[in-house]
């Protein structure tokens, strides 16, 4: 059994809005957090939840990066390759690219073997192998 979580639980649960659906997402929050509740967090709704809280809320960036770092240090939590997506978000907080480009760097980061086909020179800060086709 897989059992998934949305994109709007996790944006009424960071954004706290007194709602009566967040009274109740803190206890289930507080059961993933124990990992009495495992769910998968797909790498398409975390950037979901970056980008509408970024957008749409205008949360600051060091909220969003702080909320979602401790989201994913919750027991019940699992995402793909959760080491390069907290290294993203690390990325996110110490420089200023966007989240997708630190996604992109800590994907790479590390093999001079992998290669990334990209016209953005910023990308040669790092240590990744950047070619232009």
């Amino acid at each position: 059994m897989i059992s998934l979580i949305d994109t709007n639980i996790i944006l009424r649960f960071l954004t706290a809005d007194g709602n009566s659906k967040y009274q109740n997402l803190h206890s289930f929050f507080s059961s993933i957090e124990r990992g009495e509740i495992n769910v998968e967090l797909k790498l398409i709704v975390l950037f979901q939840v970056i980008f509408v809280l970024k957008s749409f809320y205008k949360v600051p960036k060091e909220k969003i990066i702080d909320g979602l770092s401790k989201l994913l240090r919750y027991k019940g939590v699992r995402i793909k390759d959760k080491k390069i997506v907290q290294r993203a978000l690390d990325l996110w907080r110490e420089r200023n690219l966007e989240i997708v480009d630190c996604y992109i760097i800590s994907c790479i980061e590390g093999d001079k073997q992998n290669i990334l086909y990209s016209y953005d020179r910023d990308f040669d800060k790092f240590s990744a192998n950047r070619i232009e086709p």
